[in-house]
């Protein structure tokens, strides 16, 4: 039996408090319970049951280019055109490759844009990659003449990147070849 406690008077009555009387929630980091019957089974037979080993990412081209070449998950796309001609065209302008695909990814293309998307700085050239719907995400990396700016992520349907231009515009590199490459890193949700 415990009395309560005394306060001298204020001329105010005291508030009841608010939380008396609710539900307790749950912690929002408890996470599922296994059964108690199953506990010990189950933890063994998950320790034995080594992981299945994902299967290597192998690019597949939809058909012959003699543009493209395909080397496990490294495409390689060289475009027809020398740096003189592409240095030419206006901005967001661009050049696509063939089709292509990985497993989960089946319908995906490179464009090229040589002088930049619409929203690109001076000086930069665009890659984009354009995926089909339902396709798995994937975790990728572009080089644009051996020279990237780290590994991306694509989980939509496309993806935009910025790189400095591979050539200046000086007469010297006018004949120049342009190497765009894709190497998938991964197929996420695997």
């Amino acid at each position: 039996w415990a009395s309560p406690r005394l306060m001298p008077s204020t001329g105010v009555a005291p508030q009841p408090r608010r939380c008396w009387g609710r539900t307790p929630t749950p912690s929002p980091k408890m996470g599922p319970v296994p059964s108690p019957k199953l506990g010990p089974m189950i933890g063994a037979l998950a320790a034995l049951a080594p992981a299945a080993p994902k299967p290597p990412i192998a690019v597949q081209l939809s058909g012959d280019s003699p543009d493209v070449t395909v080397n496990g998950p490294r495409l390689e796309w060289c475009l027809p055109e020398g740096w003189g001609k592409l240095s030419k065209f206006p901005k967001d302008f661009c050049m696509t490759s063939p089709m292509f695909g990985v497993r989960r990814a089946a319908s995906m293309q490179l464009a090229f844009y040589p002088n930049g998307s619409r929203t690109a700085e001076d000086g930069h050239c665009t890659v984009a990659l354009t995926r089909g719907p339902d396709s798995a995400g994937i975790k990728f990396e572009f080089l644009v003449n051996g020279r990237g700016i780290g590994p991306k992520v694509c989980l939509g349907r496309r993806y935009l990147g910025d790189y400095p231009t591979p050539f200046d515009n000086s007469e010297e590199h006018e004949g120049k070849s342009v190497v765009v490459c894709m190497q998938v890193l991964e197929i996420l949700g695997e």
